[in-house]
């Protein structure tokens, strides 16, 4: 059977953390009193406590504590450390002197000894069942991030199968022809209307081929931006009241696409933008790599433009996957304006 390097570098972590640990306790006798160290009998104690420490460690706690059989936890721990306690007692009195060994300076009767070895065990208790709590508690704290990690892959990848789906509903290249064949037929007849069908081109070209999995340009999406609301101004014989103020340099900044459109169509399904008193404003900045994106518009009166609110959920949940813990976004739903305010990490 193949040890793995894990394994390997768990035990060496492990023999070098005993021997530290034994280096320091002795330390005094080391160096006040060398000529009173014993190598053998401390190799032997310490063996006997990595013993101890491990039996509880490995075995009692993870069969018994850990599936909540605290009484028979509690039993076989008596019962361990009162093994121990007669094991180490039996080794400084009786095994060492029979072998005709150095013993370990140990003063008192049996009973004195074996409750001095108790003690000792106690000890080697508490700090076993830290070590496991500790190991417990960060085996948990990875099945946890494991786990989390599933759930964002499994709806990464539920985003990724419902775009494709919407992908595969139309067919790239039929699209792209039959909009080019109309701009060409549309031109002579009207200026406006080609333009409308070339900015619908070029939005749908973007929202269908750009590679939703990874990021753009800021400026691509940008543009992307402009060439939406330039479609609604021709749609409104340009009309739509919108001031759009852009802050920063924006030529190597990315960002992930079709994020912050989904704002500006929620302020033109449900906004009032012919107000020329109550424009749509849109603010995009890009401040030391931190971008700023705000829209608030006046909400529209009477009938609206029905909405499920799955745009909005979906953009929430790609920047929960792709900007976790760098993103914030306050979404003001009033009675009379709505207000979006994002920031992002870039």
């Amino acid at each position: 059977m193949r040890i793995s390097r894990q394994t390997i570098r768990t035990v060496l972590f492990h023999v070098l953390a005993w021997v530290g640990f034994a280096v320091y306790e002795q330390a005094i006798i080391l160096i006040a009193y060398p000529w009173k160290f014993q190598l053998l009998p401390v190799g032997l104690t310490y063996l006997l406590n990595a013993g101890y420490f491990y039996a509880n460690a490995r075995l009692l706690l993870p069969h018994f504590y850990a599936r909540r059989r605290y009484w028979a936890f509690g039993l076989s721990t008596l019962l361990l450390l009162g093994a121990y306690a007669g094991l180490r007692t039996g080794l400084y009195l009786r095994a060492l002197p029979a072998l005709h060994l150095p013993t370990m300076p140990v003063e008192g009767s049996y009973w004195q000894v074996m409750l001095s070895s108790a003690h000792r065990g106690s000890f080697f208790l508490f700090v076993s069942m830290g070590y496991w709590f500790a190991r417990h508690a960060v085996a948990l704290e990875v099945q946890k991030r494991k786990h989390e990690q599933q759930l964002r892959t499994a709806e990464r990848s539920l985003m990724e199968a419902n775009l494709a789906f919407l992908k595969n509903q139309i067919n790239p290249h039929f699209l792209f022809n039959s909009l080019n064949f109309l701009y060409a037929q549309v031109y002579p007849l009207s200026e406006n209307a080609a333009k409308g069908i070339l900015l619908l081109s070029d939005t749908m070209r973007y929202a269908l081929h750009e590679d939703n999995n990874g990021k753009v340009m800021l400026t691509q999406e940008v543009k992307h931006l402009h060439n939406y609301i330039a479609i609604n101004q021709l749609r409104f014989n340009n009309q739509l009241q919108i001031d759009f103020e852009e802050e920063g340099n924006f030529q190597f900044a990315l960002i992930l696409p079709l994020v912050l459109i989904t704002f500006v169509e929620n302020c033109f399904k449900h906004g009032e933008l012919g107000d020329a008193a109550n424009p749509l404003r849109i603010y995009l900045g890009v401040v030391q790599n931190r971008l700023t994106f705000r829209t608030h518009n006046k909400k529209r009166d009477g009938p609206k433009e029905k909405s499920t609110g799955i745009g909005l959920v979906n953009t929430c949940k790609r920047l929960e996957i792709v900007y976790k813990d760098r993103y914030s976004l306050h979404l003001d739903n009033g009675a009379d304006y709505y207000t979006c305010n994002l920031t992002i990490d870039l």
